[in-house]
């Protein structure tokens, strides 16, 4: 064998052997996480707490205000630091944005690159490869090497400045320059990336953004009770509790299970892939943002469906994480919070999902 033949076959070697190690597992239970507001530990701690006390993983967002905010979000890896290593087991998903700054792309108002605007084109040829290199420093620095990075969240909607409806190729370049970056510094071989589209065709098909097996661990589905197809949500008032859950049904077989690149379809997209599944954001769901409901409320219904899809075996789900809050777009609270004495707006699902998901005797 020639030498250089022998080089390529050790390097292909090390390769194969490096992504083995940071090759993503299923466990036999998905594992449970949830977000509680930015930074909130306590708030960790007392959903876990109404759950039986069964370990429950902490998901988070870095602002997207600045490119301070990216490189250097101490605030947040400060508190989770200490969480983290207080139990064994715990771990953090964190939802890096890739472009800071208002929606038209017109760059950060303060801090680092001030007033310049931003694109995932500009993403792509490796300009912001900087400031991923410093974040992967600094998880090391506060010994959080084995975060989950969720980067680039829901960008097959319109709502994030990293949008990428008629830009796949770039944010799939954007996304390999930013994996390859963070690998290259040493502790991070346990750091792990969540590819994560939101449910449904939204703008485009999503799977035209994927950058590659190599480059992902994780397939991530975000899954909110709401839906517009016909017959489903809103219900006409007065309707029946029979019409309602019947809504309900048709809502989840047609629209969030079988629908245009619904539960079912991503899947088989993972499974194809060779990747995991995940759900990192999941709730039933009050829309207060709209006039008309375009939600379904306190229904158990859906959570009794999130639960057996979450749970079998061969939708290979590695963890999901309940969206606990009342955001500005949608309420999804089911825990009393951390003082233990916040009223529900869903009694009969956050019952549901006590009995579901929490711990057993």
């Amino acid at each position: 064998m020639k030498l250089q033949n022998l080089s390529s076959v050790l390097l292909v070697g090390l390769a194969v052997s490096q992504s083995a190690a940071r090759a993503a597992e299923v466990p036999p239970v998905p594992q449970i996480a949830v977000y509680r507001w930015a930074n909130k530990a306590t708030n960790i701690d007392a959903f876990q707490n109404w759950l039986g006390g069964s370990l429950v993983w902490a998901e988070d967002f870095v602002g997207n205000e600045t490119w301070d905010n990216v490189a250097w979000p101490v605030w947040w890896l400060e508190g989770w630091s200490k969480w983290t290593h207080q139990r064994p087991g715990r771990r953090l998903i964190l939802s890096i944005p890739l472009l800071p700054g208002p929606w038209d792309g017109s760059g950060p108002k303060q801090g680092e690159a001030k007033g310049e605007r931003v694109s995932l084109e500009d993403g792509a040829t490796g300009k912001y490869n900087a400031s991923f290199k410093t974040l992967a420093e600094n998880l090391v620095k506060h010994q959080l090497g084995n975060t989950i990075l969720r980067l680039g969240w829901e960008f097959n909607g319109g709502w994030y400045t990293w949008r990428a409806s008629g830009k796949d190729k770039a944010f799939a370049e954007y996304w390999r320059q930013i994996v390859k970056t963070m690998r290259a510094v040493p502790g991070t071989e346990k750091l792990q990336f969540c590819w994560n589209p939101t449910i449904g065709y939204q703008q485009f098909p999503s799977e035209k953004a994927w950058p590659g097996a190599e480059f992902v661990d994780y397939v991530g589905l975000d899954v909110y009770d709401e839906s517009w197809i016909k017959d489903g949500y809103p219900w006409p008032a007065g309707a029946s509790a029979a019409e309602i859950a019947a809504r309900r049904e048709k809502v989840w077989h047609d629209a969030l299970l079988h629908g245009d690149h619904g539960l079912a379809f991503w899947s088989q997209f993972a499974r194809e892939h060779h990747k995991p599944l995940t759900i990192p954001e999941w709730g039933v769901n009050n829309r207060v943002d709209m006039k008309e409901q375009h939600g379904g409320l306190d229904n158990v219904y859906f959570i009794e469906q999130m639960h057996r899809f979450i749970t079998a075996p061969t939708n290979h789900v590695a963890f999901h994480c309940y969206f606990d809050v009342q955001a500005g777009d949608g309420h999804h609270q089911l825990s009393p919070g951390a003082s233990g004495t916040e009223q529900t707006e869903f009694p009969l699902a956050a019952a549901k999902f006590k009995e579901l998901f929490g711990a057993r005797p």
